[in-house]
């Protein structure tokens, strides 16, 4: 059995106790002094059984100490995505009750946690600690994802399942000296490789905590001499858009990691150019499946080799599986994950839990996940083809498209379609009267975040039905299209 990444970090801490371990644009601070507040606050936590403990922090020192101490304290956290809406904040708390909210104290009124403890970090006594390996919980985690009737839908990791991934890093060679960059939220899964493939072997975790830096990464990346970069390759188009995927920024990275959405020709064409020594890797794996589940390997010599539409996924890691389902062939079908880094499910719903996690086939009575991806091998390499549902990812976030359609309903326009339109959404709706597309989309900001608002959203008097009666998507696709570049046909 893997060690956990609790007992992982605090062997870090052991070990090089004045090495930093979270560098942030506010403070830095080392292991020593990390362990130390993770134990403060975890002595907080084990007042309480097996507790709840919500994040609501930004991308802190605190923020991380939380996570750490939750399962040093025989608990699980959730992480808030702070630029989300009050309202869809509200709506996780209240189907997480937490026992432990850990944030500033007027969040406690806004989130409406009846009986919840809240912890305020600026206040801790570090002087009162928890000593000791600590208990631990069977989950590691809950993290909320959208779901398609606008309640988010919370996964459950276990400690086992992220046991299993944080070993997998440990095979990325990261370590002591390392500098590893966080520009996932906190609450998005792909941060998850930067946090314990940091903490759990010695390197110092960097994010991006700064919007500036987010709009300009390349620029991070070069100032603070990053050696690990995780992103969705979302990330690399910004830095292409602003001409900065240049030698001179990227020199110090050794290895680049791209999970969350398809990674392309393109991508790969310009980072190569730039720094053809860097070691690069294409991931892929749901929040299910604890953040990725397969690896393929990318250099300057033959990355072509391996790319189609997008670049190839890659095979699994050493204890997962990846089983093609419901396809025409052995080679085609949707992806179904198999191995020790599944879910447990979703959070008190055994009934998307039974739907998704499921026997693989009535030959084969494993349980696996049914990603909803479809996929085919071509020359001995995995490929994603398409979604088999209208749950999409846009810029590495997944969305799903009747979320959005469900907001913009409640804004006043009862007939909607979205689509995903390159690397954004966009929309179709009914409007009699006079339609103002920008004050629909400011109405959308209390609603949704910033990735799941359309960029366009054209309006018609009429969208066309199929002959089930239902709208016809196709039709409204073609019509959007339409009205949004001008051409017919």
């Amino acid at each position: 059995m893997q060690p956990d990444v609790v007992d992982l970090f605090l062997a870090r801490a052991g070990e090089r106790p004045d090495a930093p371990a979270i560098v942030t644009s506010a403070a830095s601070i080392s292991y020593g002094a990390l362990e130390r507040r993770v134990r403060a606050l975890a002595v907080v936590f084990a007042q309480l059984p097996s507790p709840k403990v919500l994040i609501a922090l930004p991308q802190s020192i605190d923020a991380y100490a939380a996570m750490l101490a939750s399962g040093l304290a025989g608990g699980f956290y959730t992480p808030l995505n702070m630029a989300s809406p009050a309202e869809k904040m509200r709506r996780i708390a209240a189907q997480l009750e937490p026992d432990v909210v850990v944030g500033a104290p007027e969040l406690i009124e806004t989130l409406a946690i009846p009986g919840a403890r809240m912890i305020d970090p600026t206040a801790l006594d570090e002087t009162r600690r928890l000593e000791g390996a600590g208990a631990r919980h069977d989950l590691a985690y809950v993290l909320f994802t959208s779901g398609s009737t606008g309640e988010p839908k919370g996964v459950m990791i276990p400690r086992t399942a992220l046991a299993h991934y944080a070993d997998w890093l440990g095979t990325l060679g990261i370590g002591p000296g390392d500098r590893v960059a966080q520009h996932a939220n906190v609450a998005f899964d792909l941060s998850v490789f930067d946090i314990y493939g940091a903490l759990c072997r010695g390197a110092a975790l960097h994010p991006l905590d700064v919007e500036g830096d987010r709009l300009m990464p390349a620029r991070f990346i070069k100032r603070h001499g990053i050696t690990v970069w995780s992103s969705t390759p979302s990330a690399v188009s910004v830095m292409m858009r602003a001409r900065q995927v240049t030698q001179a920024n990227l020199a110090s990275i050794r290895l680049f990691n791209f999970c969350g959405e398809p990674l392309l020709k393109e991508h790969l064409d310009a980072l190569f150019a730039a720094v053809p020594g860097a070691a690069v890797q294409n991931t892929y794996g749901p929040t299910e499946a604890t953040v990725s589940m397969t690896k393929l390997g990318l250099e300057a010599q033959s990355y072509a080799d391996h790319c189609a539409t997008s670049v190839a996924l890659g095979d699994a890691i050493d204890g997962m599986e990846i089983v093609l389902a419901g396809g025409p062939s052995a080679d085609e079908g949707e992806i179904v994950i198999v191995g020790p880094q599944l879910a447990r499910g979703y959070w008190r719903d055994p009934q998307k839990t039974a739907k998704s996690f499921r026997a693989v086939s009535a030959q084969d009575p494993r349980i696996g996940y049914f990603t909803g991806d479809w996929a085919w091998r071509r020359g001995g390499d995995l490929f994603f083809r398409e979604r088999v549902d209208f749950q999409v990812k846009v810029r590495g976030h997944r969305v799903e498209l009747d979320e959005v359609a469900a907001a913009i309903r409640e804004c006043g326009y009862p007939v909607a379609c979205v689509f995903k339109r390159g690397e954004a959404l966009a929309a179709i709706v009914e409007a009699q009267d006079a339609f103002d597309e920008a004050a629909l989309r400011a109405r959308l900001q209390a609603k949704l975040e910033l990735h799941a608002i359309p960029e366009r959203i054209v309006a018609v008097a009429e969208l066309a039905l199929n002959e089930n009666g239902k709208l016809d998507r196709g039709r409204a696709a073609a019509l959007m299209e339409e009205r949004i570049t001008g051409r017919n046909g």
